[in-house]
C-alpha cells in the first residue's frame, strides 16, 4: 500500500555486508562468468535487509522487484512463479525493512521517504556489484509507491518503470472498491455484508474514520466479491517455503502497516500529481484488480508523458498479474528489456 513527496536527499550510508560478502564477490567482468544464487543480509541506512540475487549469467541487466504489503515479503512467490526471469535479467528479491528475513529498527521513524532511500541504498549496490549503469525495477501494490517516487528523485538509476497492481489514488480506488462490493452484495442479496459495510464509515476526502482498523474490516467483508473464476487462486505465501513458514508474517503487518496506512488513508497520496517522468513507464494491469483500481491505474496512465509508454492488460488477473498469470508476465517484460536495449 503509500508518501508525501519526497524528504531532503540523504548522503549516501557506507554499506556494510553481512556474512563478508562484498562487492568485490559479486562484481566481476561480465563476459565470461556464469550464473549467480546468493543470499545475505545488506546493511541498509543502518537496519539489515535481506536481498536473493539469481541469474543463469552476470552478465544479465538486473532486475530489482519492490514488494507490496507494507511488509509482505514476495521472495517466496517469486522462487515459485519467476524463475524463468533469471535467465534473461538479474533478479532480486528484496525485503524491505521490518519484515520477511530482514531486520527490524524500532527507533527509526516509518515513513514512505524512508522506503524510497532504502530502495535507493540498494540500487547503489546493485549497479555497484554488477558494474551497472542502470537497473530494471518492477514494482508491486504498495510498492508501486515507493516506485514512483524512486523514478521521480533518481531516474538516472533506471532503465524503466513496470508497475502492477498499481496505486495511484488509494482513497479514489477505495471507492470504487466499496461501490462494487457493494452492487454486488445487493445482487446477492447480502443483507449482512450491506448491514456491515455500512457501518464502516468512508470518505474520498477523510478516508476510513478509524483508520487502518476499518480497512482490515472492509477487506476480510470484500474478499469474497473480488474473487474471480476468471483469476487464478494463488497459494498461501507463507507456507511455501520452511524457511519462510518460520517466520511471524503478521505483526510486521499489524504494526508497520498501521503506521504507514495514515499516508494512504488521506489525500497525502495522490499520484496525479506525477505526470512528467525521464523514463519508460508500463503498466501491467490486472483486468479484475479491485484493490488498486485498474480502472483509476488507467485514467492516471493516459495523462502520462515518458520517452516511452505502454499499458499491458492482463485478462485473467486481478491485483497481482506477476503470480496470477506469470508466463504472461515474463513474456511482457522480456518486451520491455528489448525496447529498453539500446539504453
Amino acid at each position: 500500500m503509500q508518501i508525501k513527496k519526497t524528504i531532503a536527499g540523504f548522503l549516501i550510508a557506507v554499506i556494510f555486508f553481512n556474512h563478508d560478502f562484498s562487492v568485490a564477490q559479486l562484481a566481476q567482468k561480465k563476459s565470461g562468468y556464469g550464473s549467480i544464487d546468493s543470499s545475505f543480509l545488506l546493511k541498509i541506512n543502518g537496519v539489515e535487509q535481506y536481498l536473493e540475487i539469481k541469474s543463469v549469467s552476470r552478465a544479465n541487466p538486473v532486475l530489482l522487484f519492490i514488494h507490496g504489503g507494507p511488509s509482505w515479503p514476495a521472495t517466496p512467490m517469486i522462487r515459485k512463479f519467476n524463475q524463468d526471469l533469471t535467465n534473461n535479467f538479474v533478479l532480486v528479491s528484496w525485503d524491505q525493512r521490518n519484515c520477511g528475513k530482514s531486520k527490524s529498527d524500532s527507533n527509526a521513524k516509518l515513513t514512505p521517504d524512508l522506503y524510497v532511500e532504502d530502495a535507493h541504498e540498494v540500487t547503489q549496490y546493485l549497479k555497484k556489484a554488477f558494474q551497472a549503469n542502470k537497473i530494471f525495477i518492477v514494482c508491486h501494490s504498495w510498492g508501486t509507491i515507493i516506485g514512483i517516487h524512486l523514478i521521480s528523485k533518481y531516474p538516472e538509476d533506471y532503465f524503466a518503470y513496470i508497475g502492477t497492481g498499481q496505486f495511484v489514488s488509494p482513497n479514489r480506488s477505495e471507492m470504487l472498491a466499496r461501490n462494487y462490493v457493494t452492487e454486488q452484495a445487493k445482487n446477492a442479496k447480502d443483507a449482512a455484508t450491506l448491514d456491515a459495510l455500512a457501518s464502516i464509515h468512508f470518505s474520498t476526502e477523510k478516508g476510513y474514520e478509524n483508520g487502518f482498523d476499518d480497512l482490515l474490516k472492509f477487506s476480510m467483508l470484500a474478499n469474497k466479491y473480488f474473487t474471480r473464476k476468471e483469476v487464478n487462486s494463488l497459494p498461501d505465501p507463507t507456507q511455501l517455503y520452511c524457511d519462510y513458514s518460520s517466520l511471524d508474517w503478521m505483526t510486521p503487518v499489524m504494526t508497520t502497516g498501521k503506521i504507514l496506512f495514515d499516508y494512504m488513508n488521506t489525500e497525502k497520496i495522490d499520484f496525479f500529481r506525477y505526470k512528467e517522468f525521464k523514463i519508460p513507464i508500463y503498466f501491467f494491469l490486472g483486468r479484475y484488480d479491485y484493490n488498486t483500481s485498474s480502472v483509476v491505474a488507467e485514467e492516471y496512465f493516459n495523462t502520462i508523458t515518458a520517452p516511452e509508454k505502454k499499458l499491458f492488460w492482463f485478462d485473467h488477473s486481478g491485483h497481482s498479474p506477476i503470480w496470477e498469470e506469470p508466463t504472461l508476465f515474463y513474456q511482457r517484460l522480456l518486451q520491455v528489456k528489448a525496447e529498453c536495449k539500446n539504453e
